[in-house]
C-alpha cells in the first residue's frame, strides 16, 4: 500500500511539472489562474489527477488556493528551475543507477530479466520492475522477447557522448531548415524570458537548474517545430534521454552562460525567419558544446550522464 502511494505521488509530481511547463509555454505570470478543465484536456487526464497535482504545487507554495476554489500561480514560471522529484523511492533510484553502472562497466550483460536483477541486487520484484519502467520511460531500456529486458548499452557506452553530438550535428541544423518548420511565437517568447533571466546572472550566481530546463525546452522546441513527424519523434526521444541524465558534477558556469547566449542568438534568427542562419548557429553551438565536454565531465557515472548544452 505504501509503495503504491509513493507511485501515485510520483505521477502527481510529473503532472505538476507538466502543468508548470504549460504555464511557461503560454507565457503565464504570477497571479494568473490555472484552469483545471483546460489543463486536464491538455494533459489528456481527468480533473481529479490535475487537482491532486495542483494540491501538490500548493503544498510547495508554487500555487495558492483561491477561497472560492481554483488555484493561482504564486511564482513566475519563466524563472522557476523545475520541481525536484523526491517522491521516487530511494531503492528504485539506487537500482536505476546501479543497473546502468553495471551494464556500462560490463559487469552484467545488456539483456536481463526481473528475476536475474532481483538476485543480483537483493531487491524486491516491485522495485526492480519500477526501476526498469523508469529506464524504459527514459528510453534507456525496452522490453524484449519473453521475460527479457534489453538495456540500451549504446546509450551508456564510453563513446555515447561523442556519438550523441555526432547525431545532433547531423539532425538539429537540418530540423531548422525543413520545409514544414513552423515558428511557435508564444513558446519562443516564453523561452526567451527564461533565457534573459539567465543572461542577467553572474558566473557565481548562475542557476544551473534553470539552465538545464531552458536547454531542454529550447532543443525540444526545435524538434517539435520541424514539421516532420519522424524527425520530431527521433529528436524528442534523444533529448528526453539526455534529460534523464544525472546533473554534471564539475560544471564550467562560464560555458553554460555562453551556451545560453548561443540559444538566444538562435531564437532571434528563428523569430526573424532566418532559418538557414539559425541552422549555421546551431552547428557552431553543438561543436562548441562538444569541444568543451572534457571540462564538463564528472566522475563515477557513465559518460552519457554528463551531456550539457
Amino acid at each position: 500500500m505504501d509503495a503504491e502511494a509513493k507511485k501515485v505521488n510520483h505521477r502527481h509530481v510529473e503532472l505538476a511539472q507538466k502543468i508548470l511547463d504549460i504555464a511557461t509555454e503560454r507565457g503565464m505570470s504570477r497571479g494568473e489562474r490555472l484552469p483545471e478543465q483546460a489543463l486536464a484536456s491538455r494533459c489528456n487526464v481527468s480533473r481529479t489527477p490535475i487537482r491532486k497535482a495542483l494540491q501538490f504545487l500548493a503544498e510547495k507554495s508554487i500555487v495558492t488556493a483561491e477561497a472560492e476554489g481554483g488555484y493561482l500561480l504564486a511564482i513566475d514560471p519563466a524563472s522557476f528551475p523545475g520541481i525536484e522529484d523526491t517522491a521516487q523511492p530511494a531503492e528504485e533510484t539506487e537500482l536505476y543507477n546501479a543497473i546502468l553502472r553495471d551494464v556500462s562497466a560490463g559487469r552484467i550483460s545488456d539483456s536481463q530479466t526481473v528475476a536475474s536483477l532481483q538476485r543480483r541486487y537483493a531487491a524486491s520484484r516491485n522495485a526492480v520492475q519500477n526501476a526498469l519502467t523508469r529506464l524504459a520511460e527514459d528510453n534507456l531500456a525496452e522490453r524484449a522477447a519473453g521475460q527479457q529486458w534489453l538495456i540500451k548499452q549504446f546509450a551508456i557506452s564510453g563513446d555515447a557522448v561523442a556519438k550523441s553530438f555526432e547525431y545532433r550535428l547531423s539532425c538539429e541544423p537540418l530540423a531548422l531548415t525543413m520545409p514544414g518548420f513552423r515558428r511557435d511565437i508564444a513558446a519562443i517568447t516564453s523561452l526567451r524570458q527564461s533565457m534573459e533571466i539567465l543572461r542577467s546572472m553572474t558566473e557565481s550566481s548562475f542557476d544551473q537548474k534553470l539552465f538545464e530546463r531552458t536547454d531542454f525546452d529550447f532543443h525540444m522546441l526545435i524538434a517539435r517545430s520541424c514539421g516532420n513527424p519522424f524527425m520530431s519523434e527521433a529528436l524528442s526521444s534523444h533529448h528526453r534521454r539526455r534529460r534523464s541524465s544525472q546533473p554534471p558534477v564539475h560544471v564550467n558556469a562560464f560555458r553554460l552562460m555562453q551556451s545560453n547566449m548561443e540559444h538566444i542568438q538562435m531564437l532571434e534568427q528563428i523569430e526573424r525567419g532566418q532559418l538557414e542562419l539559425a541552422a549555421d548557429l546551431m552547428r557552431v553551438h553543438i561543436q562548441l558544446s562538444h569541444s568543451q565536454r572534457p571540462r564538463l565531465a564528472g566522475r563515477g557515472v557513465p559518460p552519457v550522464f554528463k551531456i550539457v548544452g
